[in-house]
């Protein structure tokens, strides 16, 4: 399984869930992904980035999926690189899957200006 994807749990927890479309595609996604947003305001196109990092860094094998065929992979290359933080494994899971240079990611910039003394 990718790093950052959690499996789902099995069919007797269920979850509210929240469904968006983007150019005749349609994405089900747990509302607890979402937990701090009003997620009847949200749009496919304008919340982009937000839910491709949600389920990059929270979501499930599934959602994964479902996010894959949502957004074309132009849209994703555009927006991933644009998130300002992923955990080490989810950003070398997405660098490699996107045949993206880990260089180019803002997180991995942002990380690399953070000096970490010798006794931290």
């Amino acid at each position: 399984m990718a790093p950052g994807l959690t499996r789902g749990f099995g069919d007797k927890e269920k979850y509210k869930m929240i469904e968006l479309t983007n150019h005749n595609n349609k994405i089900q996604l747990r509302n607890t992904l979402f937990w701090d947003v009003d997620t009847a305001l949200m749009d496919a196109e304008k919340s982009k980035l937000l839910i491709i990092e949600r389920v990059l860094s929270r979501g499930n094998m599934n959602e994964f999926k479902q996010l894959i065929i949502f957004y074309d992979q132009n849209e994703l290359k555009e927006s991933v690189i644009k998130i300002g933080s992923l955990d080490a494994r989810t950003l070398n899971f997405i660098s490699g899957y996107l045949n993206i240079p880990k260089q180019n990611f803002l997180c991995y910039k942002k990380q690399q200006l953070n000096i970490t003394h010798l006794n931290s």
